[in-house]
């Protein structure tokens, strides 16, 4: 941290807001925008998220029990909590498994908490293949 470096970066958006925060070392006012920005787009810390994950042997497997649990929730879900369809993971294949993704979000920590009390509870009930794991996980970091 003492000694001097230098920074190359290469990008064909040098006038992208990121860029400049860095060239101007002006953290609070980049981490003021992005905030606003999230503000205005419902993203986190404005918006409250869980992500329920699948994986299976096949994408196939994984992704119907995702839309499955998804109809389950669905059905519980008031207008305060929105379901998105299932899809595969960025990183979909990982230890020969394949691994799909439903997204669940609420402008209000209450009303997703409610929600996930009795949507975990219904996707505990439903009838999974063996090979099919799931895990819920509340205010996930990375997609």
């Amino acid at each position: 941290a003492e000694l001097p470096g230098e920074v190359l970066i290469q990008t064909e958006y040098p006038d992208h807001p990121l860029y400049r925060a860095l060239t101007d070392h002006d953290y609070a006012a980049f981490a003021a925008t992005q905030l606003a920005d999230r503000e205005a787009a419902g993203f986190p810390p404005f918006a409250f998220q869980a992500l329920l994950r699948a994986e299976a042997k096949e994408m196939a497997t994984s992704l119907a029990f995702l839309a499955e649990a998804k109809a389950e929730g669905l059905a519980l879900a008031g207008p305060q909590v929105s379901l998105y369809d299932p899809v595969p993971m960025r990183l979909f294949r990982l230890m020969n498994l394949e691994r799909g993704q439903l997204l669940v979000e609420s402008p209000h920590r209450p009303a997703l908490q409610v929600f996930l009390a009795s949507w975990s509870e219904r996707l505990r009930a439903l009838k999974a293949p063996r090979d099919l794991r799931w895990h819920l996980d509340v205010d996930p970091l990375e997609f």
